[in-house]
């Protein structure tokens, strides 16, 4: 199969199905929307790659970046923004900022229009090359990812060390996100629901779907489970900056930049990301992005008790926790304290 850049929309339409293309582009410029694309890691170092062979079309091709290309250079002028700054800040200082240099480069020859807007930020990178993570963040960066990562660090503590039947292991992580992040965070948990099902042999759909995002969510990158807490916290930081990229999204959305209103796509090559946002995304409604999660009920779902348990379950803590929600107020860098805290347990667990 040929390789090609995918685009995601966090947030979109309930009763329609969105493309990107010039005719999008072109309708959102005559209703005063800026397109953003914002650029996944992948796609940065696919980038970085076409430039070390040449930066040569060839070599674009070659890593799937030809189709992404094609589309803006068919976009009027001015009309699409594109953004590697949410990509940058999960590398390495050291790497994001020879990854920067090479997007520079790599635009400066397939995209020579596409250059920094007057109002951009132009930050320096500086510090380490590898062992990059959550503890190397500055607090509001942590603040920012803690939520994520503290339900993907006792997604692994469930998964790796609580014996019990898939439903068993479902509640146990609500308990856990009830009980110490004081949070039901949508995404996270459709990513559990995932995680602990064992669907029969014949819902070969629901199987291959489990298996990429298990392999996303709590495996390493070679697939195989975590042996300590360093790797835990690696697959948990990798996880929060997946599910942040695609609430970031839906924040530029639905609170626009500089008082201009934002149609915010994001540019991947991880196919396991576009299919999780295939069964769970957000939709527009009341004139909000990002506000409502909406996942799909695969047909296959219906023969599985464990899925209508852990959906009616899910859906009664929703119900008795909604007043608790709406009147609360978040201090952000409370969270941070939540994810040490998460922390504190995976090593013990762990290690």
């Amino acid at each position: 199969m040929e390789k090609r850049t995918l685009f995601i929309k966090p947030s979109r339409p309930f009763d329609r199905e969105i493309k990107l293309d010039p005719v999008l582009i072109s309708k959102n410029i005559s209703q005063g929307i800026e397109t953003t694309i914002t650029l996944d890691t992948n796609i940065l170092i696919s980038m970085e790659r076409v430039v070390n062979n040449g930066n040569k079309w060839a070599s674009v091709k070659k890593q799937g970046l030809h189709n992404l290309i094609k589309l803006l250079q068919r976009c009027p002028p001015k009309s699409v923004c594109i953004s590697p700054g949410l990509a940058l800040n999960e590398m390495p200082p050291e790497l994001a900022q020879q990854s920067r240099e090479k997007y520079e480069l790599f635009c400066s020859e397939h995209l020579p229009g596409f250059v920094d807007t007057p109002n951009c930020i132009y930050s320096e990178y500086k510090g380490k090359k590898e062992n990059y993570g959550y503890n190397d963040l500055s607090l509001e960066s942590k603040s920012v990812l803690a939520i994520s990562f503290a339900c993907i660090l006792y997604l692994n503590l469930i998964d790796n060390k609580y014996k019990g039947k898939p439903i068993d292991k479902f509640k146990c992580f609500l308990d856990k996100l009830e009980s110490k992040v004081d949070i039901l965070s949508a995404a996270e948990i459709e990513v559990a629901k995932y995680c602990f099902a064992e669907p029969p042999a014949d819902c070969r759909d629901t199987i291959e779907l489990r298996r990429k995002i298990r392999n996303n969510f709590l495996k390493t990158s070679d697939e195989k489970l975590p042996k300590n807490s360093s790797e835990v916290m690696s697959i948990a930081f990798n996880g929060a900056c997946d599910i942040h990229l695609l609430q970031a999204a839906n924040i530029i959305d639905h609170n626009g930049v500089g008082g201009v209103k934002q149609d915010t796509w994001i540019a991947t090559k991880d196919k396991k990301l576009v299919d999780f946002c295939a069964i769970f995304h957000h939709v527009n409604l009341d004139g909000e992005a990002g506000k409502y999660a909406a996942s799909v009920i695969h047909p296959e779902h219906s023969k599985d008790v464990y899925w209508m348990q852990a959906d009616a379950d899910f859906g009664l803590r929703n119900i008795k926790r909604r007043s608790y929600h709406d009147s609360r107020e978040i201090d952000f860098y409370d969270l941070v304290k939540v994810a040490d805290e998460a922390i504190v347990e995976i090593k013990k667990a762990f290690d």
